[in-house]
């Protein structure tokens, strides 16, 4: 996409976020675009893991994980990489699919567990699942919807998400995973990985 708008929210917001416990994540993620899709059908994200162990641990077993469980409920998803492009492109890439009216999940090293301070060693190691709902280029910013920072962390006053990462933030938080061999049986091992919706069964009631 070419002529891109400099400042772009999705139209279409999570009914609600949560704030998550010391798991789960990535299904926290997957229930933010079901409900944006208006798909969520979960009294809790924990029971969009397909397997009782899931439920109960958080862990996640195949790389295309969360992609098969979007795609039962109709969104077409791609596990992809963005380590084979450059710093301004891969803002461009969030950036175009952004503008599409789909919101972009990605793996990050969660550097802000719990807290609205950056820790370095935890952004070194512990892995996350964010997603991400719209852009600023004036403020050089991603509006985020991350459900580890604790809810008096977020922000309120912002017209997507529940907090925001500079460009200059997420492209150091999502360069997380090619040495850490703890999560590749988890998620993979590539740098920059993130999931692209693509279309869904409702998009054009939607879009």
């Amino acid at each position: 996409m070419t002529n891109l708008p400099s400042k772009y929210s999705l139209p279409n917001k999570p009914k609600e976020y949560l704030q998550q416990g010391p798991s789960h994540c990535g299904a926290y993620s997957v229930k933010a675009i079901l409900s944006a899709y208006g798909l969520d059908n979960k009294s809790h994200p924990k029971f969009y893991h397909p397997n009782w162990f899931g439920q109960i641990t958080g862990l996640t077993l195949g790389k295309n994980y969360y992609v098969k469980i979007l795609e039962s409920y109709g969104i077409e998803a791609e596990r992809k990489s963005a380590e084979s492009l450059s710093g301004s492109e891969k803002i461009i890439l969030i950036k175009t699919l952004l503008a599409q009216n789909t919101p972009v999940m990605i793996r990050i090293g969660n550097g802000y567990y719990h807290s609205n301070e950056y820790n370095p060693a935890l952004g070194k190691v512990v892995a996350h699942w964010i997603t991400l709902w719209g852009y600023d280029d004036e403020k050089q910013l991603f509006y985020v919807y991350d459900s580890g920072m604790l809810n008096r962390h977020w922000n309120k006053n912002i017209p997507i998400g529940n907090t925001t990462r500079t460009y200059k933030e997420l492209l150091r938080d999502w360069n997380f995973g090619g040495w850490q061999p703890w999560v590749w049986p988890l998620s993979g091992k590539e740098n920059n990985l993130y999931i692209e919706i693509k279309t869904t069964k409702t998009k054009n009631k939607l879009a």
